[in-house]
């Protein structure tokens, strides 16, 4: 099996390099933004789109420049020789979230029914921004998206994209860890690694390469803001989110979100949450506190339906150590939104 992989991988880089090569390199590119966004869940697929923008990035260098349209009308600019520009680049040729580990389009799909124009949006580990684009035209210029992410090396990618959807979009970009606690500082772990850099020592991660960023409350940045509403948030910051929700919980008192998207890691390492009353080893434990901090304060754990989005059963903690993924999206949501958003839920 290793051996066919290596096989059908030197077989798809070799025409990705013959397809970004020749003069029919532009007809290649259209043709492989169609494929990708008809097909983003093909391994194939996204393993051609990684070849191809990877030939023309190194092609193209500075000059590298394009943008993506996602289905909400939110746009992202794809630019530079960097290693985050080739990231974004996946979202040029992909349009979406996804790859052989995780496929976030009914994540994605959900935001686009439940947010509504004059929205209050938090993307919690903003990332390259995909969320908080995705979302700022849902939200209108009447509403707003405030996009937190500690990463230094993220933040002007995220900026100029947020920049560049005004007006029609409201997008706050705000350079900062979000944790427990606010007023410091404290380091962010492989800040190179993309999407998966994280405040703690997670096994996986060169611990050795980190990076000093200031952290701040949802509560005191609520509080900073005036803020009267939050709506909805997403979450993903890497085995921070029970910190997160720690620091955020006047703002669950005074003007809850009605739904909360978390992304939760099934097994986080050996003991690399500190004052967690369940060890991170477990299988699903870290998911399990979470759940509990969040049903304390009235919020019941819902599964996402793929491929279509919406907000499906409600998941009980023993189910998290039978799941086979290590990674899952969960809705908290507030038990009033389904009789008031009926046509958000399974029938």
């Amino acid at each position: 099996m290793d051996e066919r992989r290596t096989l059908k991988g030197r077989f798809v880089a070799l025409v990705a390099r013959v397809a970004a090569s020749g003069p029919w390199r532009r007809m290649a590119e259209r043709l492989t933004c169609a494929v990708g966004h008809r097909f983003p869940g093909s391994r194939s697929v996204v393993s051609f789109c990684r070849h191809f923008g990877g030939r023309m990035l190194a092609r193209e260098g500075a000059r590298f420049a394009r943008v993506v349209t996602f289905d909400s009308g939110g746009q992202m600019l794809c630019s530079g020789n960097d290693p985050v520009a080739a990231n974004c680049a996946m979202y040029y040729f992909l349009g979406t979230i996804t790859n052989q580990d995780e496929d976030e389009r009914p994540l994605a799909r959900l935001l686009a029914r439940v947010i509504r124009e004059g929205d209050t949006f938090l993307d919690i580990g903003a990332n390259v921004g995909f969320y908080s684009l995705f979302a700022g035209p849902l939200c209108g210029p009447s509403g707003a998206v405030h996009a937190f992410e500690a990463n230094p090396l993220l933040i002007q990618h995220l900026k100029r994209s947020a920049d560049f959807n005004r007006p029609r979009a409201n997008i706050v970009v705000n350079p900062v860890a979000i944790g427990s606690e606010g007023h410091k500082t404290l380091q962010l772990y492989d800040p190179e690694r993309i999407g998966g850099s994280s405040l703690y020592q997670l096994e996986w991660l060169n611990t050795g390469n980190s990076v000093t960023v200031p952290m701040t409350t949802i509560d005191d940045y609520v509080r900073e803001n005036r803020m009267t509403r939050v709506d909805v948030v997403k979450i993903d910051i890497e085995g921070a989110e029970l910190d997160a929700f720690r620091g955020m919980q006047e703002t669950l008192r005074t003007c809850p979100p009605a739904i909360i998207l978390c992304e939760l890691v099934l097994l986080l390492g050996r003991g690399n949450v500190p004052g967690s009353r369940l060890a991170s080893h477990t299988r699903g434990g870290y998911a399990i506190e979470v759940m509990d901090f969040l049903a304390a304060r009235g919020y019941e754990a819902r599964a996402i339906r793929e491929p279509d989005g919406l907000i499906a059963e409600v998941m009980r903690p023993g189910t998290m150590e039978h799941l086979a993924q290590n990674l899952i999206n969960v809705a908290f949501v507030r038990p009033d939104l389904k009789r008031a958003r009926p046509e958000l839920f399974c029938a």
